[in-house]
């Protein structure tokens, strides 16, 4: 994941707690839930799955295993769709 970054040419917007991103490529809209929202803003500032996953234990006082395994996945669905490069 790292190296990654978002696509410049995707338009982004944010609708109450949720991210809606357009993917003009593939004509394509992906509504991110509130989960994947916090970890698409946090891929700019934090350099690492890792340091997202530290973000969000900090705010949320979970369980680092769990977010850490969900921001990898999340990650990776992101990627798969082809947001990231």
């Amino acid at each position: 994941m790292q190296g990654l970054k978002k696509r410049a040419d995707l338009l982004v917007e944010e609708i109450e707690d949720e991210i809606v991103i357009y993917d003009p490529r593939t004509h394509r809209v992906h509504h991110l839930n509130p989960m994947a929202s916090i970890i698409w803003e946090l891929y700019d500032v934090s350099p690492t799955p890792r340091d997202i996953a530290k973000e969000i234990v900090d705010v949320l006082k979970t369980d680092p295993a769990n977010v850490e395994k969900d921001v990898l996945e999340t990650l990776g669905k992101l990627q798969g769709k082809g947001l990231l490069e």
